[in-house]
């Protein structure tokens, strides 16, 4: 998904394509269903960025139980404007998880963005896939927001000042430091962006977790059986030993 300024009446998830009209916002029962969230924007994504937005998101929820962590969420910084929006693959919101997430992020009514990522060449339509510093930056005053594009292996990191965002610089090792959230990014030469800790150790997403618990089990299982099997040899031999 990405910011639209299209003057059209938005289409939304199993509501008319207006529900806001007649309606006054401080009667509504919850604001946020009065913002679509433009599903008519979702084109496919490429393998390559999907996978990696999703192993962003797990990564980082796995690391920030306590930050709601979530994507393609159309954020909002204008009260009763539905056409003026961005929706970033990764948004970090300073919040616990809530338990039943909103389908937009409101900026004047919910917790602050601490992060966005964009992750370029989402798309297969020709769009324009450049950092929209000024949206996330002026408008949504996100304090911090990371562009990469794979294919170009382009990794760019904005941080907010009083006049806009300030390019931050990469460290020797061509990783970027994100302080709102205390991680690292740096991709490898295959292209994938990794999410590392202050120690240096990689981030795992929740699918890689349960995996590797998955194969810790099975090797302590395989070991039990060799063990359970070398006694049984064991008890074996004894007995022979003791009949002879």
């Amino acid at each position: 998904m990405s910011d639209a300024t299209a003057l059209r009446a938005p289409t939304t998830r199993g509501r008319s394509p207006a529900p806001w009209r007649g309606v006054d916002l401080a009667e509504a029962m919850d604001e946020h269903d009065l913002y679509p969230v433009h599903e008519e924007d979702d084109v496919p994504e490429k393998p390559f960025h999907e996978r990696l937005a999703r192993y962003l998101r797990g990564a980082l929820a796995t690391h920030l139980p306590n930050k709601w962590v979530t994507g393609n969420v159309c954020m909002y910084w204008e009260e009763r404007n539905f056409h003026r929006y961005l929706a970033p693959d990764v948004l970090v919101v300073d919040c616990e998880p809530p338990a039943d997430p909103p389908d937009v992020h409101l900026k004047w009514a919910d917790p602050p963005a601490l992060l966005v990522i964009e992750v370029g060449s989402k798309s297969t339509f020709l769009k324009d896939e450049d950092p929209k510093l000024d949206s996330y930056g002026l408008d949504l005053r996100v304090p911090e927001y990371l562009y990469y594009h794979p294919t170009r292996r382009d990794l760019r990191f904005w941080r907010l000042a009083n006049g806009g965002y300030l390019a931050v610089m990469p460290d020797a090792r061509g990783w970027m430091h994100s302080e709102t959230i205390d991680v690292w990014f740096g991709a490898d030469e295959h292209g994938w962006l990794h999410v590392y800790a202050p120690s240096g150790e990689r981030l795992l997403s929740h699918e890689e977790e349960a995996r590797g618990r998955r194969e810790a089990e099975g090797r302590a299982a395989d070991m039990e059986r060799q063990l359970t099997e070398l006694q049984a040899e064991l008890a074996r031999l004894k007995a022979a030993s003791t009949a002879g």
